[in-house]
């Protein structure tokens, strides 16, 4: 979902603040890989999965008093790289924090929603693969982190990476009842009801 971005020697953290704190507040940046991408502003189906999968992890989180909460658009960095400030769509984190906070420095579970419809080694941006993998690895190298889901928005389909204890595994979901699980969490539900109220939606996904 990102556009432009700029090509410049690799940034730091802290270049990337410095930078960040003048651009105005209806831009929104991330840093990959040393590198500051502007983030194109999401349409509207894109947000309705980003808010789908934001109330289902918050139903299920909210049952298991896990002290996490599911947010969504908010920065998330480990503090070993300085090379990554990362938006994810939805993050799930501590429910304490502080008032101020801007990167969440701690998460266990975060989600990126693909944007355009099309293939996804045609995007541009920070959806290209390279930058997608980049924050992919990203995520997976912070020790809190349970799982990640790549959600596709032009059809019903999602990857999703979860942390076992011989590693990460990939799976790939495809079917509109494939199952959303991921380890603490559990299961938050059908893949299929990440795609209410868009053009996705069948009536026969509610009784899944």
């Amino acid at each position: 979902m990102a556009g432009d971005y700029i090509q410049a020697p690799l940034w730091t953290f802290e270049d990337f603040v410095a930078f960040y704190d003048g651009r105005p507040e209806r831009e929104t940046w991330e840093l990959i890989g040393g590198v500051p991408y502007m983030m194109s502003p999401p349409r509207v189906v894109h947000q309705r999965i980003s808010d789908n999968l934001y109330r289902l992890l918050g139903d299920r989180i909210h049952s298991l008093g896990l002290g996490w909460v599911p947010s969504r658009e908010i920065g998330v960095r480990i503090p070993e790289d300085d090379t990554f400030a990362p938006e994810p769509d939805v993050t799930v984190i501590d429910i304490d924090v502080a008032e101020d906070l801007i990167w969440a420095e701690r998460f266990y579970f975060v989600a990126e929603v693909l944007s355009g419809k099309d293939r996804p080694e045609k995007r541009d941006g920070s959806d290209k693969p390279r930058p997608l993998a980049a924050k992919l690895d990203y995520y997976k190298a912070h020790s809190h982190c349970r799982g990640v889901i790549i959600v596709r928005q032009d059809i019903v389909a999602a990857e999703l990476h979860v942390r076992r204890e011989g590693g990460w595994t990939e799976a790939s979901l495809a079917a509109p009842g494939d199952r959303i699980a991921v380890p603490d969490i559990g299961d938050i539900g059908p893949l299929a009801h990440l795609y209410r109220y868009t053009p996705l939606w069948r009536a026969e996904f509610a009784a899944l």
